[in-house]
């Protein structure tokens, strides 16, 4: 796959300009759209995304993953967030890193990245998919009430370079872009490993109110499947579950 960056100093979203593209038809796979700043940032649901001016990764990527049926897409989702654990992991190790189901990167109990994967359906494909990305670099400071939000300078010290820290998450992309295409049941495999809380009994809520449950596995549309402590198997999609 070959990457075209485009870089703005100011896009109000990075997945609205690039969905826009969809649309008129001018977009192409590969495509990545970069802001230095961008005022309304959209995280999953209808959350906003807090990230000072040129201390940040914000970026979309298009892709059109023909050979992917909708019912797998969730496959994206697992690409895109081990991209971005395998960067972070190289700068502040494994131990207390992993994915919060579906998509979030946390460290030590902390947010330092989230996703958003839009997708486009026609027919029985994939036409094309819009990932949302939001890593947080060299924040020092964060000014909204999100609750537990971090940086890579907060554990590392060290300010990174924006440039090379993307073109690493671009490069580790289409490895796992490839792997959907010739290994997905690896993808699935290794997305389960970095979990976080996997196997291990956790409280949690939904609509019927708190309960103590263990994750299990992700099923192929992406859906979370827990234990709960009465041996009753749980499954839940987006939005349909708080972890406690």
């Amino acid at each position: 796959m070959e990457i075209i960056l485009h870089q703005y100093d100011q896009l109000n979203s990075t997945n609205e300009e690039a969905l826009r593209l969809v649309a008129d038809g001018r977009a192409k796979e590969g495509l990545v759209l970069q802001a230095y700043k961008q005022p309304q940032g959209r995280g999953a649901g209808n959350n906003n995304w807090e990230s000072e001016p040129g201390k940040n990764l914000t970026f979309s990527i298009i892709l059109c993953p023909h050979f992917l049926k909708p019912s797998r897409q969730f496959a994206l989702t697992e690409m895109i967030s081990l991209a971005l654990f395998d960067v972070v992991e190289r700068r502040l190790g494994a131990e207390n890193l992993s994915i919060k189901w579906p998509n979030d990167l946390w460290f030590k109990d902390q947010k330092l990245a989230g996703v958003l994967v839009q997708n486009r359906i026609k027919g029985n494909k994939l036409d094309f998919s819009v990932i949302g990305v939001g890593l947080n670099v060299n924040q020092k400071k964060f000014l909204t009430d999100a609750p537990n939000p971090a940086s890579l300078i907060h554990f590392s010290g060290k300010e990174e370079n924006l440039s090379g820290l993307l073109d690493e998450i671009l490069k580790q992309l289409s490895y796992y872009y490839e792997k959907i295409k010739t290994d997905i049941k690896s993808l699935e495999d290794l997305y389960l490993q970095k979990l976080y809380r996997i196997g291990e009994w956790g409280k949690y809520r939904d609509e019927a109110g708190n309960f103590t449950a263990r994750i299990s596995r992700i099923n192929q549309y992406g859906q979370l499947l827990l234990t709960d402590s009465e041996g009753n198997l749980r499954v839940y999609g987006f939005k349909e579950i708080i972890f406690l």
